[in-house]
């Protein structure tokens, strides 16, 4: 397989391979390639896993167990919310031993 780079990428892979980061051009693109895999398969995993928080979400409002909120009850949940938010993060000072 011959690959054509740009001037741009040809500088920087002849750039990094003199510094010593890889052996040959060839492992650069090498190593590239295999990030990209990894990269493709995270994301995959992770849509994997939004698809199925979307279908759990789906299924509890399907069975009727969701809040609805208004104007009037919307301040609540925000209220609900800033207070969980405080508990958890005096939780972590508590395992960390920070302060503030």
């Amino acid at each position: 397989m011959t690959i054509v780079l740009s001037p741009e990428v040809e500088k920087l892979v002849r750039e990094r391979v003199q510094r010593g980061e890889y052996d040959s051009p060839e492992a650069l693109v090498g190593a590239a390639v295999q990030c990209l895999i990894v990269d493709d398969r995270e994301e995959d995993s992770h849509r994997d896993e939004l698809r199925a928080q979307i279908e759990a979400a789906e299924a509890e409002i399907d069975r009727g167990e969701y809040v609805e909120y208004d104007a009037d009850t919307i301040h609540g949940l925000a209220k609900d919310v800033h207070e969980r938010g405080l508990k958890r993060l005096a939780g972590q000072r508590e395992k960390t031993g920070t302060r503030g």
